[in-house]
């Protein structure tokens, strides 16, 4: 396992990023910080004008000098607790700078290194993602999963080293202007009024200025914020660039976040099924999405679907013998009583639900 440690440090030696690792109260026993918190520079001001002169802060994790055996590789429970754990953290870190507009970038490069990462890595893990059981912190999960899935996608690119880990951090921090959204606006159960639209829109361009406050943020990191919703015709937002005028990050987040979009749960629409998303990325693929990311996604994506259980439109449930045909071919699949349905001829009958993948 990872190990925790936790040291003393004088009040001068604090920066952004580092955690306090115990609850903080004032003399007359009222809590100033509580364990957990990830502090900014607001907070380290802070301290210093309440004449605090040391804090205990949890250092970073240490990784193992052997390579453990990934739990999730043959455990969902275990998947899922890390997968619960990864999002907490976010979390944390997500709403420290709803509160202070500082970015405790230091601890979401830790947390992209050494909590996602690995999730890349790990088997089935586009399956895994599908049965996640969504709860009202979708920001939060949609944050890791397309981090995530971003870098499942760059790794089928070619994509190696420095540059995935920062496509996996561009990923994590996509979002990260949604921080600054009215929580109204954000967490509305609904369809967005217009001029509610167009705040919601402004979460690009305000992580993109959060990000460039805080030095060693990769430029490459900040473009892919920016520019995660532009589109290849145009349409996007909020610059309207065009083609490779848009930044190779942001294209392949583009397509992560609209798979993982779709086939998650929201308050106002349930999850879409993966071969539902197939359809509707193939038909932007021409248009708004990048062909090169988006044909990438299709012919890879369906490697993971053999096995899985589906409920058909009549009421069978039918297990995923054949993907179907690259890139939107339709499965061959098992209903319960040994018949074989090929859905590509027999289109009367579709995929209603994914029951288990």
């Amino acid at each position: 396992m990872l190990s925790r440690q936790v040291q003393k440090y004088d009040v001068n030696q604090l920066h952004a990023g580092m955690i306090v690792a115990e609850l903080m109260t004032s003399e007359d026993g009222k809590a100033i910080l509580s364990q957990g918190t990830v502090l900014t520079n607001s907070l380290i001001r802070l301290l210093n004008q309440w004449g605090i002169e040391r804090v205990a802060i949890q250092l970073p994790e240490r990784k193992p000098t052997y390579e453990p055996t990934l739990p999730w590789s043959f455990d969902r429970a275990a998947f899922n607790a890390y997968y619960k754990d990864t999002v907490d953290l976010v979390k944390t870190a997500f709403n420290s700078i709803s509160l202070f507009r500082e970015v405790p970038v230091a601890r979401m490069q830790e947390l992209a290194n050494q909590k996602i990462d690995p999730l890349v890595d790990a088997p089935g893990i586009m399956n895994h993602l599908l049965m996640i059981r969504h709860t009202n912190d979708y920001t939060f999960e949609h944050s890791v999963n397309v981090a995530i899935l971003s870098g499942v996608l760059g790794k089928w690119m070619g994509i190696r080293g420095q540059e995935l880990r920062d496509l996996i951090f561009a990923g994590l921090m996509h979002d990260i202007g949604k921080s600054q959204i009215p929580a109204e606006v954000l967490n509305k159960p609904g369809k967005l009024l217009p001029q509610e639209l167009e705040v919601m829109r402004m979460h690009a361009s305000k992580g993109y200025y959060l990000l460039r406050e805080v030095p060693q943020v990769p430029t490459v990191v900040m473009w892919a914020v920016l520019q995660h919703h532009e589109r290849m015709d145009g349409s996007g937002y909020p610059l309207k660039l065009k083609g490779d005028g848009i930044h190779k990050f942001a294209r392949i987040i583009s397509v992560a976040d609209t798979y993982d979009a779709m086939t998650s749960d929201r308050v106002y629409r349930r999850r879409t099924t993966p071969y539902h998303v197939i359809d509707e990325l193939f038909s932007q693929m021409s248009a708004t999405l990048d062909p090169v990311v988006c044909s990438t996604f299709l012919y890879h994506v369906k490697d993971f679907m053999s096995g899985n259980i589906v409920l058909l439109s009549d009421g069978r449930q039918a297990k995923i013998v054949h993907p179907g045909n690259y890139p939107n071919g339709l499965p061959l699949v098992e209903t319960a009583d040994g018949q074989f349905v090929n859905l590509e001829k027999k289109r009367d009958i579709k995929i209603y639900g994914l029951i288990s993948a």
